[in-house]
């Protein structure tokens, strides 16, 4: 995808690593700081973007991986893509967790989907020339 499509000059590439997650994470935080958001949305986009690489790399690649993953901001929009099999976190994966129920009986997985679904102001996913594409609106 290129600067037309995406309104990002550069999506930066990073290894899918799990030891190359605060890289990624610290990269982000810069330029969404450098791009004014407050110190509470950068620390929730932080949060979005440890589950999406976690999730890229651990599932869509199956662990440390020669593979990629590319991290971008477009002022207030986290960008992020990897190459791994087609999977839209807005509506597959496992049901969201009934939070009402008591910790103890609450079911493994789910919660991190939850989190890329809700901590964004908007969403959205696309695959495109192989791609995983998901652009979070942070406001």
């Amino acid at each position: 995808m290129d600067e037309k499509e995406t309104g990002i000059a550069h999506l930066l590439q990073f290894p899918a690593r799990l030891d190359a997650i605060p890289g990624a994470m610290a990269f982000a935080a810069m330029a969404l700081t450098q791009a004014g958001l407050a110190p509470g949305l950068v620390a929730r986009a932080e949060l979005i973007l440890e589950e999406l690489l976690r999730n890229s790399i651990l599932h869509g690649y199956g662990g440390d991986s020669p593979h990629a993953v590319w991290v971008g901001v477009r002022g207030q929009v986290l960008c992020y893509e990897d190459a791994a099999a087609p999977f839209n976190p807005l509506t597959e994966g496992p049901p969201p967790p009934d939070l009402s129920l008591p910790p103890e009986e609450l079911i493994a997985g789910g919660v991190g989907l939850l989190l890329i679904r809700q901590l964004g102001s908007a969403v959205s996913y696309r695959h495109d020339e192989g791609r995983n594409r998901i652009e979070i609106t942070l406001q």
